[in-house]
């Protein structure tokens, strides 16, 4: 059973619900993101973030603690990728990566916050 995407950009945003703490924060810190996608059989469950791992790391958690401890369900998502959108979910909750899924919850693409900022038009208008 394929845990992760084949796409090599979402591999290095994705990690098997297996993964531990040291694990996602490896991850993270290769994606550039500050967050990682959690999978379960292909599909979503949740992020973690760098918070996330902190908090975990402050509550007395171990390095090889299990993500599925400390993952985020009440993740935002988006059912297309669309940066306007994402923008948005960024900007008001404060979140660096948006997973982009289809109505089984499996990852078709995710949008970060350099995404966004690439496309910014930064000129005034």
């Amino acid at each position: 059973m394929n845990e992760r995407p084949t796409d090599d950009r979402l591999t290095k945003l994705t990690l098997p619900l297996s993964a531990r703490l040291i694990d996602a924060a490896y991850a993270i810190r290769e994606n550039r993101t500050r967050c990682a996608i959690v999978l379960s059989d292909d599909r979503v469950v949740g992020v973690i973030s760098e918070g996330d791992i902190l908090r975990a790391l402050l509550h007395g958690a171990e390095v090889h603690a299990p993500v599925a401890d400390w993952i985020s369900h009440g993740f935002k998502f988006l059912g297309e990728a669309d940066l306007q959108a994402a923008f948005e979910l960024m900007r008001r909750h404060g979140i660096t990566l948006v997973p982009v899924i289809d109505a089984d919850f499996r990852l078709q693409d995710a949008i970060s916050l350099a995404d966004v900022l690439e496309k910014v038009d930064l000129r005034e208008r």
